[in-house]
């Protein structure tokens, strides 16, 4: 009898995990749902020329784009430097509006606006970039043409990316997007830098195959 009640007991508690497990997942889609929903709503507006939806699009994605600003320019910039670039940024965004995608997510454009203007800034007072390559082999530079390009490589390495290890993925992120150095990864995350190097170039490689497979193929290797 006792056995009994344990065992029902134990499948009890089993199927209350997994029914917490299902509301999670659901509560979790249908928020990324309202998300994407909002998001397509703001880009209309956008393009619609809403001064009220660029004030909401530099409300929730300012500081996302400070933060990318800040990191790949590194020490030798100053706060206001990140400030201006990220003022730049939703200024091109503005500009451009027209030519926003509702179907796509707006945050990699985001990003390929601030990179690209960032790069724009080092070179101009002629600094080494922070992250090497920063991609160099799989993005491109300048025009806004190329950032609408870079916007659709950058969804595509999203999802490539999420095919790779959580470790793999983060460290990415953390070098590419955000700009931080190997070292401050490293120590951050509990490995050694060449341990690090060498993960970063490993999912580079994949990802450099995986955009291939998709049709954006690159000379360097």
């Amino acid at each position: 009898m006792q056995r009994l009640s344990a065992h029902t007991g134990s499948f009890f508690v089993f199927v209350c995990y997994l029914f917490q497990k299902c509301v999670y997942i659901l509560v979790k889609a249908k928020r990324q749902e309202v998300e994407s929903l909002n998001e397509k709503h703001l880009i209309t507006k956008l393009k619609k020329r809403s001064q009220k939806a660029l004030d909401q699009l530099i409300s929730s994605y300012s500081a996302y784009v400070y933060t990318i600003a800040r990191n790949i320019l590194g020490g030798a910039f100053t706060a206001e430097d990140a400030e201006e670039i990220t003022s730049d940024v939703f200024f091109r965004i503005w500009q451009t509006a027209d030519s926003l995608d509702e179907s796509r997510s707006i945050s990699p454009y985001l990003a390929a606006c601030t990179r690209n203007c960032a790069i724009n800034k080092l070179r101009s007072k002629g600094k080494d970039m922070q992250c090497g390559e920063l991609m160099e082999d799989i993005l491109s530079c300048g025009s806004i043409e190329n950032d609408m390009e870079n916007a659709e490589k950058l969804e595509l390495i999203s999802d490539g990316l999420e095919r790779l290890s959580k470790q793999d993925k983060e460290i990415f992120i953390r070098f590419y997007y955000y700009g931080e150095r190997l070292a401050a990864i490293s120590g951050k995350m509990g490995i050694t830098e060449n341990a690090c190097k060498t993960r970063l170039s490993r999912t580079r490689k994949k990802l450099r195959e995986y955009l291939a497979e998709r049709g954006y193929k690159n000379e360097k290797k």
